[in-house]
């Protein structure tokens, strides 16, 4: 069983390297076009102006995928829970959002406040999928871009200083095989929101 499977994927990913893949028995390459769901984890890290505060956290969601006409085309619709840490506390002005200096910060008080230890945001995002491989095939490295919103957490938290648009823009890449009748994924993205991103790597599974 084991020398079987290992000269299938042998010929399978060199007769993919030159793109002559043979494709799939009609039945499969069928379940590969039809709509499917899945989940995902994984870590997360931080960009722009929240690089010194945020730290790393990690990720969570579900997701669908419904496939368009244009076969190597999909709309994707994702809800995921980011759970982010921060390098220390900071004092916030949680009386008169803005505070001193109109950052949000300020120097002691009765209207300021400690910082959590986290932030969470709360991310749902549509996307268009473009896979590389046609969907016959039974792997395929893949782009992913479109827009995202989001909400945040609690205004004690070290995300509420920087206060972060509830709208932007998410891309990334990342690659898929489909051993069975599941599809397995790895990638990863940019989610911007502003004034800083969030670049999550997630591993996931379509069903």
């Amino acid at each position: 069983m084991i020398p079987k499977l290992r000269s299938f994927w042998i010929t399978t990913a060199f007769a993919s390297l030159f793109v002559f893949a043979a494709p799939a028995g009609a039945q499969d390459a069928d379940a590969a076009r039809q709509a499917t769901w899945g989940i995902m984890a994984g870590g997360e890290g931080v960009t722009g102006a929240y690089r010194g505060t945020l730290v790393d956290g990690v990720a969570g969601g579900v997701m669908a995928q419904f496939p368009l006409p244009a076969r190597r085309l999909s709309l994707r619709a994702d809800l995921a829970y980011h759970w982010v840490g921060t390098s220390g506390g900071d004092l916030v002005d949680v009386v008169h959002p803005g505070g001193v200096g109109s950052d949000g910060r300020c120097a002691g008080g009765i209207s300021c406040a400690i910082e959590g230890s986290y932030s969470r945001i709360v991310a749902t995002s549509f996307s268009l999928v473009a896979r590389m491989n046609d969907p016959a095939t039974r792997w395929s490295p893949y782009l992913i871009g479109g827009v995202a919103g989001y909400l945040t957490g609690n205004s004690d938290e070290p995300l509420f200083q920087f206060r972060p648009n509830h709208l932007g823009f998410q891309g990334g890449v990342g690659f898929e095989v489909r051993p069975n009748k599941h599809t397995y994924f790895v990638e990863m993205r940019y989610l911007g929101v502003p004034p800083g991103g969030i670049v999550p790597v997630t591993v996931g599974m379509r069903f």
